[in-house]
This record gives structure tokens, sequence and C-alpha cells, in this order.
């Protein structure tokens, strides 16, 4: 499994215009409430990889409130009312977990570039950006998760393995001092 954290302006522009939905709500709040959000504002062709997840505590009994049907067919089952540890491949969940912590505790959008083996042995890559909702102002109630695998998130995440690599060799390029 590949994992890059992005600056929204990385993403596509799919996924930009969600962030944009997002951020139109907040009215220079932390986060809108998931009354304020609506569903059907994603782009069409991001809703069914779309996910929203209740946040509990502790953060292991969160929920995913709505799954994407185009979801269920990646990971190869529902995951509607599951808990995100639940996914596959082993380790997955764990690692998902792991970002939905970090958008809790910041309490702002974050993004990501994932790569990994999807059910069904074929490796999958996509983009997401992860929206905090809150109901009270202070805390993190929901996550919406909108995923684009679109050939310009695609493209996008191919252009950051390169610009990673030429930094690389770049950095193993320069003599020892």
């Amino acid at each position: 499994m590949r994992i890059v954290n992005v600056d929204v302006d990385d993403l596509s522009s799919g996924l930009k215009s969600v962030h944009d939905y997002w951020n139109g709500l907040r009215n220079g709040r932390m986060a809108p409430t998931w009354t304020e959000f609506e569903l059907v504002r994603i782009p069409s062709n991001l809703l069914p990889t779309t996910l929203v997840i209740d946040i509990h505590e502790p953060l292991e009994k969160s929920i995913f409130r709505y799954w994407g049907s185009k979801m269920t067919e990646i990971h190869g089952e529902d995951m509607t009312s599951r808990h995100p540890h639940d996914l596959s491949p082993p380790g997955f969940g764990d690692q998902v977990l792991a970002d939905h912590r970090k958008v809790v505790e910041q309490k702002t959008p974050l993004a990501w570039h994932y790569s990994f083996l999807a059910a069904g042995g074929y490796m999958h890559s996509h983009s997401l950006v992860r929206l905090p909702l809150s109901n009270d102002g202070e805390t993190v109630t929901q996550i919406v998760v909108a995923i684009d695998y679109s050939r310009e998130a695609l493209d996008l995440i191919r252009e950051g393995r390169e610009k990673y690599a030429e930094a690389v060799g770049a950095s193993s390029e320069r003599p020892a001092s």
C-alpha cells in the first residue's frame, strides 16, 4: 500500500469542487453541519465513490453512515453501518482509521493519494479528500470522504510519483560532504 498526503491544490478538479462546496458552507466556522451538507451537491461522477463516517468515541467505534455504490465493487462488500477497521486488505482499515484520526484531531480537510491491492487482486489508485463536519461547532461528528479515480486523478498521482522519484534521485546524486 502506498499513501501520500497531498495539498488540496494537488487534487482533481472534481475533488476541488467538493472542497469548495464544503468551504462555502463553513461560513467562518470550523466546519458545516451534517444537515447543511447535501450529498446531492457532490459531482455525480464522485457520488458513487463517496463515504460518510459517523465519528464516535473511541474512534474505532465509528461507522460508515453512507457507503457509495461503487465502493462495494472496489472493496467487494457493502460497508454501510460497519466500522472502518473492518476494511480489507489487512492493515488498510488501520490506515483509514489513522487518517480519520488526523482529521478529527486537526479539524481540517486533508487529502491523500492511495494505491493498494483491491478485492479481486488488482492494483487500485485514487485520490481523496476528507472533510470534517461538526454538529456542535467544536468536535468532528462526521467525515465526508470524496474519492476520485478518474483519468485526471490518476494522472495527478502519476505526476506526483514522478516528482518524488526525481527528488529522491537528485538527493542521492549529491556528492557526500
